[in-house]
């Protein structure tokens, strides 16, 4: 198992947000000296277009990466999109830092309930999404991504809707994975909880760390706790 410390991160970010929500986590990792790359995905923060699969998008995006293996954190959807990453190229990657996420595919309800949002958002936006944001998050942690949830398009939030719907199961490529891993979660992380980090960390041969008090975003919920856990790791 490789023990190289990473110059370059690229972080994934959560659905229906953007990369902002990854602000202080990017900042910390810049004053530590390392290289940040924080895309936002197809409809996401002003990107364009939309997602047609996950496998599409991390093929789209190995071709931005520099030729190093880069370190690979990825949140909630960034998780999946992680997963793809490392299914499709694992010696692209050094390290690998999931969050609050899953790597179970979704069951025959989850995914009915999936492609039934992705024809309402199209048919009359986003509002029902920010309404049940509201309900699930702190006001705090809603505040900051009400913003990103606006500024996401229909399209794109249908495409990774269905994108994340028809996304396989990804146990076998844990197990063989041969990178250092750190599965992180919040406490009260209720949409992919402690036990499917520690999941994670067991299938991966990793470890689980679990941050106090968060909820399922957890960086923006406790970030000074979360970029202790990321730095420890990866800087």
């Amino acid at each position: 198992m490789t023990e190289l410390r990473p110059q370059t991160v690229l972080l994934l970010h959560a659905y229906p947000l953007s990369a902002a929500m990854w602000a202080a986590q990017k900042a910390a990792l810049e004053a530590a000296g390392l290289t940040v790359l924080a895309p936002n995905l197809p409809g996401f923060g002003g990107a364009d277009g939309a997602m047609t699969s996950l496998a599409d998008t991390a093929r789209d995006l190995l071709k931005t990466l520099p030729p190093e293996p880069a370190a690979l954190v990825g949140l909630s959807m960034g998780g999946y999109l992680a997963l793809e990453l490392l299914a499709q190229a694992p010696d692209r990657f050094a390290r690998v830092v999931l969050a609050d996420t899953s790597a179970r595919a979704d069951d025959e309800e989850k995914q009915k309930d999936r492609r039934e949002q992705a024809d309402r958002v199209l048919a009359e936006g986003q509002g029902f999404i920010i309404a049940a944001a509201r309900e699930e998050h702190r006001p705090e942690t809603f505040a900051r991504i009400r913003p990103m949830i606006e500024a996401a398009t229909p399209q794109g939030i249908a495409g990774a809707l269905r994108a994340m719907a028809a996304r396989p199961d990804q146990r076998a490529t844990l197990r063989r994975l041969k990178l250092p891993l750190l599965a992180l979660v919040g406490e009260q992380d209720t949409l992919t909880p402690p036990d499917l980090a520690g999941e994670i960390a067991e299938l991966g041969h990793g470890e689980r760390q679990i941050i106090p008090g968060a909820r399922h975003l957890s960086n923006l919920d406790a970030p000074e706790a979360f970029n202790a856990a990321l730095l420890a790791f990866l800087a």
